[in-house]
């Protein structure tokens, strides 16, 4: 048994947390009008039989069960105690019941944003997240009022910027991935009529959070471009993320390369952001070496980025090997697939989640090459040049 998406609520009592719900919806499918910061309407829906309430982070499970800050309430009853039970701790919970509360509060920040996506995900799919294992522990509720909590949570500090919907493409189109150093080359590959732009956003570091921005700062110059020419063109940003260190989980790593992408995305100019934010998962330190740790790396990395910005569309690249050793076809994630060479060639993997193939290398004139990746189905497909350059338009 589950829960339809639209019966599943998830309720914050702090700004920072309603973030985290917003994050946990999107990767549960569950309607982003679902997430409230309002005691009151977090109260009604606890109290019926047919909606299902996940308390996200400390403040929100305290105040559904104390109630400590003495809030108002349907019920008019006084501050510290509730009506409300908890459901069992340690598990996914997909059955809605009157007068009982899902706990996603966890002891760190990570934690309550972990157990969100987890209980959101499993009360509306019946399973945990592809990639996700034990649940991190749940915090036991206090009759504490928490500083800064609120009765009404009614903003979220999360960018509203994204991606220009005429940029979105239902058939098959062949972009450019290059290595830009300059706006005016991004403004030759828009004028030269190649449909989407591709390039890396960063390359991976030893530590976390384990990427850092290429010098040049390529993804602002196609902001940059992508603004003032008023292009329709798509945008593809990948983001070079290493491995973690001993002692950090894979799922921490891409975490912290997620959010950190997120943040600097944050600080571009103009109103358009990339339509997909990429996980390379390569660099420094040892690989993910079964199909577990590779896509709890993945999810942690999208987990960063909704984190911060749930509007941004995480997403992630591999090879073929990669991709079928590790069983990633089972992630709800979109993919865009390595493939070489080009000419008489054709993908060796297929899967639902496959957005796109990024292929190498293709050279002038390019129609021919872009008629052959355009064979292979993806919808958001580049070729490179042996250059990285723009060496000529597509057609």
């Amino acid at each position: 048994m589950t829960v339809s998406a639209s019966h599943v609520y998830l309720y914050a009592a702090t700004t920072g947390d309603l973030v985290k719900c917003y994050a946990a919806a999107d990767v549960a499918g569950i309607p982003y009008a679902n997430c409230t910061g309002n005691f009151q309407t977090a109260w009604k829906m606890a109290a019926n039989a047919s909606t299902l309430v996940i308390a996200v982070g400390g403040a929100a499970l305290y105040s559904l069960y104390y109630n400590p800050c003495d809030w108002s309430n349907p019920a008019a009853m006084a501050g510290g105690h509730t009506p409300f039970e908890l459901e069992p701790s340690g598990r996914g919970i997909a059955e809605a019941r009157a007068n009982y509360v899902v706990n996603a509060a966890g002891y760190t920040s990570l934690d309550s944003l972990t157990l969100a996506v987890m209980l959101a995900y499993y009360a509306v799919h019946g399973t945990f997240p592809r990639g996700y294992k034990a649940m991190p522990q749940q915090e036991v509720p206090q009759s504490v009022c928490v500083r800064g909590a609120s009765p009404s949570v009614a903003t979220v500090s999360v960018k509203t910027t994204s991606v220009d919907p005429t940029s979105k493409v239902t058939a098959p189109s062949v972009g450019i991935y290059a290595s830009f150093t300059t706006e005016a080359e991004v403004m030759t590959a828009l004028q030269q009529a190649w449909p989407g732009i591709a390039v890396t956003a960063a390359l991976g570091t030893q530590a976390s959070p384990y990427t850092h921005v290429v010098a040049n700062e390529p993804d602002v110059l196609v902001a940059k471009a992508l603004e003032a020419s008023a292009s329709n063109a798509w945008w593809l940003s990948f983001w070079t993320v290493s491995w973690p260190q001993s002692g950090t989980t894979y799922y921490q790593a891409g975490y912290d390369g997620g959010v950190y992408a997120a943040q600097q995305i944050a600080k571009y100019p103009g109103s358009r952001r990339p339509n997909f934010v990429i996980l390379d998962p390569e660099g420094y330190n040892s690989p993910a070496t079964t199909a577990a740790d590779f896509q709890s790396f993945i999810n942690g990395f999208a987990a960063g980025v909704h984190s911060v910005n749930s509007e941004l569309q995480a997403a992630f690249y591999a090879n073929q090997w990669q991709y079928s050793t590790y069983q990633l076809a089972k992630l709800d994630l979109p993919a865009f697939i390595a493939i070489a060479p080009i000419a008489g060639n054709q993908p060796e993997v297929s899967g639902a989640n496959i957005k796109g193939y990024i292929a190498y290398y293709a050279s002038c004139p390019a129609a021919s090459y872009i008629a052959q990746v355009k064979l292979w189905g993806g919808l958001y497909n580049t070729v490179q040049f042996p250059d990285s350059g723009v060496d000529c338009s597509p057609v």
